[in-house]
């Protein structure tokens, strides 16, 4: 399709075709709204740890792919951003502005992990330069259905220079997570908080999906304190491949130095192990 589009020459609309409603009807809203509600919490908690980046949003969609919600870090909060990171990332106001009744759909947006995912059935994630809206070109999309019918779509855009594998697992398990709790309390939102140790898996679960397993032992042995010559030896891997290891662990988790990482775990509450598989 995408080469189909260019050969004729066609621009997609790039969000001239605007509802802008903000009251309009969705199906099943007390089911989707209780799943925003459960979605919105767990992600501004993310955010207050420090576990997403300035340049990383949210939206979720009705099953029409009209925008429900929109979430997005607050400029200047913990995204753990540093000076090396900001010249990779994309400022807040790059990324296109969508309001509740918007459609994410083909006609208006052009070919997205929006529409693909309404299309297949299963989650989807589409590269900046495959994105035929030029407003796309520099962000990620990834969605995933949510709901048997399904009840809509959640997906996050963020900068092509993150990770988009770390993300897209995330965003499948808390898609479930949140399906399950709403399951169980008879599809309505009625816990406000989660317990200790449900947020202690939740975190130990964002380091699993976000960094690879060697990865996590480079992190484990880094905050047990030893050198990069010592973890060489005990991973029976090359110096240089240790700290290409070090330095992806600290772009994932959005830190520069050694204090800044002991400092973000501390501030997680990551004990020994508890974030190893």
């Amino acid at each position: 399709m995408l080469g189909d589009l260019r050969r004729r020459k066609i621009r997609p609309h790039c969000g001239s075709r605007q509802d802008r409603a903000p009251n309009f009807p969705v199906p099943n809203s007390g089911r989707l709204f209780s799943f925003i509600a459960c979605l919105r919490r767990r992600y501004r908690r993310y955010e207050t740890l420090g576990m997403f980046f300035p340049d990383v949003g949210l939206i979720v969609t009705d099953s029409d792919l009209r925008v429900a919600a929109v979430m997005h870090p607050a400029p200047g909060g913990r995204g753990g951003e540093h000076a090396d990171e900001g010249a990779r990332s994309l400022p807040f106001g790059a990324f296109p502005k969508f309001n509740p009744g918007d459609a994410l759909d083909e006609a208006s947006y052009g070919l997205s992990a929006f529409v693909l995912a309404k299309r297949s059935g299963r989650i989807r994630a589409v590269a900046g330069a495959v994105h035929t809206c030029p407003r796309f070109k520099w962000m990620w999309t990834v969605a995933v259905p949510f709901g048997k019918e399904p009840l809509g779509y959640v997906g996050l855009f963020f900068s092509t220079y993150r990770d988009p594998y770390g993300y897209a697992s995330w965003l499948i398990e808390v898609t479930e997570q949140i399906e399950r709790e709403l399951q169980a309390g008879g599809g309505e939102a009625d816990r406000g908080t989660l317990s200790e140790s449900e947020t202690e898996g939740e975190r130990a679960g964002f380091l699993e999906k976000m960094l690879t397993v060697r990865e996590r032992e480079v992190l484990d042995l880094v905050l047990e304190g030893l050198s990069d010559e010592a973890m060489a030896q005990k991973l029976h891997i090359s110096v240089w491949t240790v700290r290409t290891h070090r330095k992806n662990v600290y772009r994932k988790l959005g830190v520069s130095t050694l204090r800044e990482l002991v400092g973000k775990m501390k501030g997680w509450g990551v004990g020994e192990g508890k974030y190893l598989v």
